[in-house]
């Protein structure tokens, strides 16, 4: 008889009840089975991670849950395609599960264990090797895996409060596809600022899960306090003095709004020349004196936005600093190393493709980064990106 290695308990943390059902004890062996069939020297965590989140997509499509269709919805209305990274082209079938699916599921549970600094290749042979044995089991067994009763339309309601909360707190980092990249916060943060913080591979906030998951149901959701949350308004007198600033950027750039500046005499000179700061201690950030260069971009209502020490990997035509070669060893620091750079900026450059030469480390793959960057900043960044 082999030995178990996951337990009935391990399932049950990664479902939003604590007493068992019959289908959860059927769960259990298969996540077993698939633990089985993972290279051992992946360590043994992360294989129990891999075993237990792909019996749960398994789960999740086959009664009805919703989380992976939501997924590959908010993906494709981000970015016209299904996954990132995997075309699968006509044969992707929506609603069922997918080879592609599974090895994206692969990646990003190994991805989120990954030290700091080391980046898994998302087309390795090893994914795809996995990933085939695993999508093997699931389509032997996909016709006889019995529904779960409980996950069927799950958000599509809720009873009470309580009832909302229970399930919003599940969402934000205890599911298989939220709980890689929040588990490590789920403990630590208020549920009032779980509405507040983006979760997951998409970096979705919790009313824009509930929105996919519920569909037209989501109205009743409308009801959770602080769930559908607005903006707080720039107080006028910030507003005033951003604006001001914004109209001196455009004017001393000739309409521009990014400007990249060598060294800190650049920095200094532009400060008080062009945004007509005064020209102390207080105002010209000699904090700064140690960088090399400068990144400053105007919004209107934000005001000026800088990043230092990243000009030479940002492709823009206009920037005389750029070094493509420095930019093919750094770039893609700026989609995964957080606060290099504000979350306007990177997004500024991600839609202009100023980041072109961005690749993995290693494996290269530029045109993979390019087509994912977006995807990329949210999945590694979150609240970095997402956040203001």
């Amino acid at each position: 008889m082999k030995k178990q290695h996951i337990f009935l308990n391990d399932w049950l943390d990664i479902h939003p009840y604590i007493n068992a059902l019959p289908s959860d004890f059927y769960f259990v062996k298969l996540a077993n089975r698939l633990l089985e069939e993972l290279d051992e020297r992946t360590p043994e965590d992360v294989r129990t991670n891999i075993a237990l989140f792909v019996a749960a997509y398994l789960e999740d499509v086959i009664s009805g849950l919703g989380l992976w269709n939501a997924f590959v919805e908010g993906h494709r209305r981000l970015y016209g395609r299904n996954l990132p990274f995997y075309d699968a082209g006509g044969n992707y079938e929506c609603g069922c599960i997918n080879v592609e699916d599974v090895r994206f599921i692969i990646w990003y549970t190994c991805q989120k264990k990954m030290k700091r600094g080391i980046y898994l290749d998302p087309l390795s042979v090893e994914i795809s090797t996995e990933a085939d044995k695993l999508y093997g089991i699931l389509d032997e067994v996909y016709d006889d895996a019995p529904e779960n009763p409980l996950l069927e339309n799950f958000f599509g309601s809720f009873d009470g409060k309580e009832d909302a909360v229970r399930k919003l707190d599940w969402l934000f980092g205890l599911t298989y596809l939220t709980c890689p990249s929040m588990s490590a916060y789920v403990d630590d943060i208020s549920f009032a600022d779980k509405l507040i913080v983006p979760a997951g591979p998409l970096a979705l906030f919790l009313h824009e899960w509930i929105d996919l998951l519920a569909g037209e149901n989501n109205a009743v959701w409308k009801q959770v306090e602080g769930l559908y949350w607005k903006e707080p308004e720039v107080p006028e007198d910030v507003r005033a003095r951003n604006e001001e600033m914004y109209r001196n950027f455009v004017e001393g750039t000739n309409g521009r709004r990014i400007v990249y500046l060598d060294g800190y005499d650049g920095l200094k000179a532009f400060l008080t020349g062009v945004l007509k700061w005064p020209d102390d201690e207080g105002h010209t950030l000699p904090q700064m004196k140690q960088s090399r260069n400068f990144v400053l971009m105007a919004e209107p209502e934000k005001g000026i936005l800088l990043a230092k020490d990243v000009c030479e990997y940002i492709a823009d035509p206009l920037n005389p600093i750029y070094n493509k070669v420095e930019a093919e060893r750094h770039a893609f620091r700026l989609l995964v190393e957080e606060t290099l750079c504000p979350p306007d900026l990177l997004a500024y450059c991600i839609g202009n493709g100023y980041l072109s030469d961005a690749s993995y480390p290693r494996e290269g793959r530029k045109e993979l980064v390019a087509e994912n960057a977006d995807f990329i900043a949210r999945c590694f960044l979150l609240y970095y990106y997402r956040g203001d």
